[in-house]
């Protein structure tokens, strides 16, 4: 391929994009080595696309701003968890943390019956531990925000059309205005449910 060809071919702003497969990926490299020319038409076109990304940039809305805050405080708040200020739990709770703080909470000697303990009702937020050997029924939220922390057991979460296998560690956001159930599949099932109003 002669050099004009080259620099026209699109391959280069291809290549800057990381959508080469990997043998045009080294042909670029190596007419890079070779050429003068490619080398400062990459370096012209580097600078284009970064200008360009600048000047469409979008910015995120306010609110991501305040949400970024709160999800970096949840996880400082996570690093200290005091059962008198417990963090909202995530997708980046750490289910193990979780667990060694609730334990003193835990019944000596499970009956079977489901168990719920308090942890946190102030502000729209509510967080309770629950042990339970019995299924969820369907329900369906309109205007309040579920969504648990697994810390022991299994289940299947059954959104929609949609079915979630889940065990320690796993958390859940149950979408708004979709019918939910959930089965257990172990002996039972120990969890931070968290509703937010």
């Amino acid at each position: 391929m002669e050099l004009n060809e080259f620099l026209n071919s699109g391959m280069l702003e291809l290549y800057l994009i990381n959508t080469l497969h990997p043998e045009e990926v080294s042909l670029v490299e190596s007419m890079r080595k070779l050429y003068p020319e490619v080398h400062a038409e990459l370096a012209k076109l580097e600078s284009f696309l970064e200008e360009d990304a600048i000047r469409n940039a979008v910015s995120p809305h306010t609110r991501m701003d305040e949400k970024m805050a709160l999800m970096f405080n949840n996880l400082e708040a996570e690093q200290n968890m005091q059962l008198s200020a417990t963090p909202l739990i995530s997708a980046l709770s750490n289910a193990d943390a979780w667990l060694e703080l609730v334990t003193p909470l835990l019944p000596e000697n499970y009956s079977g019956e489901r168990f719920e303990k308090l942890l946190r009702h102030e502000n729209g937020v509510m967080q309770v531990l629950v042990i339970s050997a019995t299924d969820v029924e369907e329900e369906v939220h309109e205007s309040l925000d579920e969504s648990f922390l697994i810390l022991k057991g299994t289940c299947i979460c059954h959104i929609g059309e949609h079915f979630i296998n889940m065990g320690p560690g796993d958390f859940m956001q149950i979408p708004l205005n979709l019918p939910h159930t959930v089965t257990i599949t172990s002996e039972s099932i120990t969890a931070i449910l968290q509703h937010i109003s």
